[in-house]
């Protein structure tokens, strides 16, 4: 979570515009506690900041309280990290921690949003994870460079999740019983899409009766070769491909 510049490895950490009063900024509560507990940063320090509203902040820690830290901002500027694609996850639950990892991976590779399913081979039916999931998806922006973390919705079923497909977006299913791979379909001449949908299924993918339901609301079914890739590894690779092929990578 350290920007470079400069030649100098500076901590980052996210702040929100309304906090910030006559070229100062203040870090309270968890950001606080890395600031000054486990980064050990002093007064003179030097610190960068951002907000949702895609500026980066240059500081120096002018003041370290009991519960709060003062940062004199030096110099701000407008970033462009965020992705021109707008890309929603819909990811089968998988078991464990894996949620996390692919959360992380994914804020990483420029998602907008991430929305849990419930799906018929979902072995995690409930979860009461958004709350930690929205702090991964933050601090992995820290780390990445990202602004704006991605939007963490509210556990859907798979029933409700494919019927937020509007029109103008691009919106596929991945299943390994598909014909058509995702990278022969995306190199499509006429696909120039900017609003994309990526469903992911749980471990042991999705029924056919999903990839059905999926695909008379719309969804188009893709395949990612001839290998069968874990739930945690798709994800990574969509995006990638997504990203490669028509976005900042």
């Amino acid at each position: 979570m350290c920007n470079r510049l400069g030649g100098i490895t500076m901590p980052r950490f996210p702040v929100d515009e309304k906090s910030i009063e006559n070229g100062k900024a203040f870090l309270s509560g968890t950001d606080y506690k890395h600031v000054v507990k486990v980064l050990r940063m002093k007064e003179g320090d030097a610190i960068t900041l951002f907000d949702t509203s895609s500026f980066e902040y240059e500081g120096l820690i002018s003041h370290v309280g009991s519960k709060e830290v003062t940062v004199d901002i030096v110099s701000s500027r407008r970033v462009e990290t965020d992705s021109p694609l707008r890309i929603t996850l819909m990811q089968g639950l998988p078991k464990g921690d894996k949620m996390d990892y692919i959360i992380e991976k994914a804020t990483e590779l420029g998602v907008h949003t991430i929305v849990p399913v419930v799906t018929e081979r979902s072995q995690v039916r409930t979860v009461e994870k958004k709350k930690r999931w929205e702090r991964i998806a933050v601090e992995a922006s820290k780390q990445c460079g990202r602004t704006k973390p991605p939007a963490i919705e509210n556990t859907l079923n798979f029933d409700e999740a494919i019927k937020h497909k509007d029109d103008n977006e691009l919106a596929f299913i991945l299943h390994v019983g598909s014909q058509i791979s995702l990278k022969d379909f995306l190199k499509n001449p006429l696909q120039h899409p900017t609003n994309i949908i990526v469903l992911i299924g749980p471990e042991g993918g999705f029924s056919e009766k999903e990839v059905l339901l999926a695909t008379e609301m719309g969804f188009t079914s893709l395949g990612l070769g001839p290998r069968t890739l874990r739930t945690e590894t798709a994800g990574i690779a969509v995006l990638s491909i997504i990203q490669f092929q028509h976005g900042d990578l």
